[in-house]
């Protein structure tokens, strides 16, 4: 179901211009219009759902299966130290798998921890909460 809103449900029903990399019936791989660096890509199923881990199998398959491809493009296009991989739903709340070439010392490597630091957490009570769910 398209949410009449979301900017990445326009750009899937060709409402809206978008730099395609790749497109089949389940999903569509972007150039971010707002890049953190180049070659900073997006991948979204074009399904509408909103947190990732309610992508069904075969969406969470095509997904990151064209991710790989893109993250392959990404390396040979850029030769960067490292792909770096986030999945967000966030501002736009539309799942989407974001690709970022990154390089040895720069932020995106090390994000999050680069950005914000370390907080104090204790390890075994966070592991407890995580086993008692």
């Amino acid at each position: 179901m398209a949410m009449e809103n979301c900017v990445f449900c326009k750009i899937i029903k060709g409402e809206m211009p978008s730099r395609k990399l790749f497109e089949d019936d389940q999903v569509i791989s972007i150039l971010d219009s707002y890049p953190a660096t180049e070659g900073h890509c997006l991948i979204i199923p074009k399904r509408h759902v909103r947190y990732w881990n309610e992508m069904n199998y075969n969406e969470t398959v095509k997904v990151f299966n064209t991710a790989r491809k893109i993250a392959a493009q990404i390396k040979k296009a850029f030769k960067p130290d490292y792909v770096c991989v986030h999945i967000r739903g966030g501002r736009v709340e539309h799942t989407h798998v974001v690709l970022f070439p990154s390089y040895e010392g720069d932020k995106i490597t090390g994000f999050p921890q680069s950005v914000l630091g370390t907080p104090k957490i204790d390890l075994d009570k966070t592991l407890d909460k995580l086993r008692e769910r």
